[in-house]
């Protein structure tokens, strides 16, 4: 007579993993043989089996509403233990009413029925532990397989695939589902999974494409960048042209985890570069900046140390106009103070000039009225010799004596010798006037 055993499903695990090499199938486990007790009456095996069959059936509900809400929760631990769980309660459950009512010679005339009755063999297979098992496997990867659909469409694509490898790891799990289903689970379950994957590669193998073009952009970028800060002839012109270049950086895109990192290294080492050099060009102008201030302060001191003194002579206009020429050569003293120190000097020069130009005003004024009492001198001599010459024009005219005649003649030759003299310096003071 064949054992209890034997009312198992037909499937070994070998043969499981040759149906479905994807998963590795949980052992199946046998019932629990019946323990022989005194026969004081045979009961039928159907109404065994059938009282056996409806209370094992209320267990399988409550284990399969349990693995529902396990695989709910996305807990792998959870469904194996529930399964486990669910298996034992209703191997004991039959393991139970089959030693307390049913004898050992009515378990083996149920074996012998089910060779021969259909019917029995569906009743008996329905209070099966391994079939339990099945069953639960079978809830369990039909909730997977609705989760698994529910992920087609979803596009947060690391965390879909960390749910999707969760999603595996409770399918090999749940267990085998039976000869039938399980091959045809697995095909639906598979067909979610691969439409979320395959939009998933679709969607990286696109990403890697524009990532590729933004690969070209920023190199591009970084050959500008590195031409532009080569030879930097103005500082200023030069940052605005690489904050442009930045502008095009932050709108070409990510490149990739791979080459975002390399790229902006080498683009910011650029940069960084241009930064440190425009700060040490910076610090130089500030040094000769200052020494210019310093030698433009001591320039406007002496400028108006020489505004100050009034003392127009031809030695300090010359060493204001040396003053005005040291100061344009002294340099750039920085915009605050330059034009700070350039309005002293500009002050002082001026002061000195319009006290120099008004001296020299009064020194023409004062030279003139000189002039003018000069000719106006020498007009009266002029006058005095020609009244000179006219009296003795008539001495000359009375005077009979040869000697008087000649010394007369004498003195009006030197007097018209002194009135041509006296009127070719009135002449030359009136041009100088």
């Amino acid at each position: 007579m064949e054992s209890e055993a034997n009312l198992t499903p037909d499937l070994e695990p070998n043969e499981v993993a040759e149906q479905n090499p994807q998963e590795a199938p949980a052992p199946q486990e046998e019932v629990a043989e019946a323990v022989e007790t005194p026969q004081e009456q045979e009961p039928t095996i159907e109404s065994d089996v059938e009282a056996a069959g409806e209370e094992l059936a209320t267990e399988v509900a409550e284990a399969a509403a349990e693995v529902v809400e396990a695989v709910e929760e996305s807990s792998t631990d959870t469904v194996s233990e529930v399964v486990e769980e669910a298996v034992d309660v209703a191997t004991e459950t039959v393991a139970e009413e089959v030693t307390s009512e049913q004898p050992v010679e009515a378990a083996e005339a149920s074996a012998d029925a089910t060779e021969t009755d259909t019917e029995t063999i569906v009743a008996t297979e329905d209070v099966s532990p391994a079939q339990s098992r099945i069953e639960l496997a079978r809830i369990a990867k039909e909730a997977l397989i609705e989760r698994a659909k529910e992920l087609e469409e979803s596009s947060d694509w690391r965390k879909t695939t960390d749910a999707q490898r969760a999603l595996m790891e409770e399918w090999r799990a749940a267990g085998y589902a039976g000869k039938e289903l399980n091959d045809k689970l697995w095909d639906e379950f598979r067909a979610a999974r691969d439409k979320f994957f395959t939009r998933r590669d679709e969607h990286y193998n696109e990403l890697r494409s524009e990532q590729a073009k933004v690969v070209e952009v920023k190199r591009q970028i970084i050959e500008e960048a590195k031409q532009l800060t080569s030879d930097v002839q103005n500082w200023v012109r030069t940052s605005d042209a690489l904050n442009e270049l930045m502008d095009r950086w932050k709108a070409a895109g990510n490149a990739g985890r791979d080459n975002e990192h390399v790229l902006w290294e080498e683009f910011n080492a650029i940069r960084r570069d241009f930064r440190n050099r425009r700060k040490a060009d910076l610090a130089e102008r500030r040094n000769k900046e200052r020494a210019c201030a310093e030698a433009k302060r001591a320039i406007v001191d002496e400028a108006r140390a020489l505004a100050d003194a009034k003392e127009y002579t031809r030695e300090n206009s010359d060493r204001m106009r040396q003053l005005s020429d040291e100061y344009k050569a002294a340099g750039y003293a920085g915009k605050p103070a330059n034009d700070t120190l350039w309005q002293e000097f500009r002050a002082a020069q001026n002061e000195y000039w319009d006290g120099n130009s008004a001296h020299r005003e009064q020194q023409r004024r004062e030279r003139t009225e000189r002039l003018a009492e000069a000719v106006e001198r020498k007009s009266g001599q002029i006058e005095h010799l020609k009244d000179q010459n006219e009296t003795l024009t008539t001495r000359l005219e009375s005077t009979l004596n040869p000697e008087k005649v000649a010394q007369i003649k004498r003195w009006i030759e030197e007097n018209e010798q002194r009135l041509g003299g006296l009127q070719e310096d009135i002449d030359e003071i009136k041009r100088k006037i």
